[in-house]
């Protein structure tokens, strides 16, 4: 079993996202992405190659851990900037493909995660996302409908599924999408030394990990 730290982009942390929580009523911490990667959502939340490609989803394995945090940024309820702990998931299942996924939650009766890219689930509305588009598409972005940017979003999720389809499906230890634990930098630096690059996420130790875990109590 091995423990991994991996950060995201929440709703809350742009103006549009902001804006979805309350014309919606979202979670504020759940991914802002039209595919949410990961999708926290589930009642078994899911890990894909979406968002890092290669570089995370088939490094893990069944059993596995996973603590979720945002990434750095000014969120309620303090000042500075800080990161909020949402999750622990632990791997249930691996699957090499999005369909081998939706079946096993079709199995279970269960909705599929939005970052299931199998066929009869499509993206979150752009209203419904943070609103941060790549480069490519924010450059167009007054020339086309809502509906036009999210099939672009969308077509470049395909092509990583169809190149890498691992597909992780979890449990979740600790879930809190609303109002989850403040690491400060002082904290982090307390449980790691430093403060640990997450763009590739970094296994830690057991110690590390407990530390963490603590801040969920």
């Amino acid at each position: 079993m091995m423990h991994y730290l991996c950060s995201y982009r929440p709703l809350i942390r742009t103006k549009h996202g902001r804006e979805a929580i309350e014309v919606f009523n979202l979670p504020k911490y759940i991914d802002g992405s039209c595919r949410r990667e990961p999708d926290l959502e589930n009642p078994f939340p899911s890990i894909t190659a979406l968002c890092r490609f290669k570089r995370f989803a088939p490094r893990l394995q069944v059993q596995d851990k996973v603590i979720y945090i945002t990434k750095n940024g000014s969120y309620p309820g303090l000042i500075e900037s800080h990161w909020r702990l949402t999750a622990i998931l632990c791997v249930k299942n691996l699957f090499l493909t999005h369909e081998d996924a939706a079946q096993w939650y079709a199995s279970q009766n269960i909705h599929m995660p939005r970052n299931c890219m199998a066929g009869g689930n499509p993206p979150v509305i752009l209203r419904k996302t943070d609103g941060v588009l790549p480069t490519a598409i924010k450059t167009r972005k007054n020339r086309l409908s809502d509906d036009q940017i999210i099939r672009l979003c969308d077509a470049g999720y395909q092509q990583r599924a169809e190149k890498c389809g691992v597909f992780l499906v979890c449990e979740a230890e600790y879930l809190n999408l609303i109002y989850p634990p403040i690491l400060t930098r002082e904290d982090m630096q307390s449980i790691f030394g430093r403060i640990p690059g997450t763009q590739n996420p970094p296994r830690i130790s057991l110690d590390e990990f407990d530390k963490m875990k603590a801040f969920c109590l």
